[in-house]
């Protein structure tokens, strides 16, 4: 079965970028940040990622960023009482608060990866998601 084909996006397209989509990562960042932390286990982030409707959940001691758990981490079926630090990204990617959305979209590409902690100096301040992503590119 053959699927249908895309719709052509034409330039007058409400979908377009416009000069009012947001520029900049503090623009559409979550600055709400949930945060679980290292002695944590698996049941205890899949709970809140569930709960709270996140796909990714910085593990942090502290200010100290330890590591990032993801949706894709929960993909294999682990024990609720396994370790957090057993199944954790160590050493996240983050960018900048001030860095463009463009800049932010060419990092998730490069690396594969479909969130960013967003940092101001060395303080993480909120994460971005390619939804945020394209949640802005989706604004006018």
């Amino acid at each position: 079965m053959a699927l249908p084909r895309p719709p052509l996006v034409r330039s007058d397209d409400p979908m377009k970028v416009s000069e009012e989509t947001p520029q900049s990562v503090s623009d559409v960042m979550t600055a709400d940040l949930v945060a679980v932390l290292p002695e944590d286990h698996v049941g205890r982030a899949r709970d809140l990622m569930l709960s709270v409707g996140i796909h990714a959940i910085p593990v942090m001691e502290g200010n100290d960023v330890v590591g990032i758990v993801t949706s894709t981490d929960l993909i294999d079926d682990w024990p609720d009482e396994e370790p957090l630090t057993s199944i954790l990204t160590p050493v996240p990617t983050s960018i900048h608060i001030d860095a463009s959305i463009q800049e932010a979209a060419e990092v998730m590409i490069s690396q594969r990866i479909h969130h960013l902690l967003v940092a101001d100096d060395r303080e993480v301040v909120g994460i971005l998601s390619s939804f945020d992503l394209l949640g802005a590119l989706t604004r006018s």
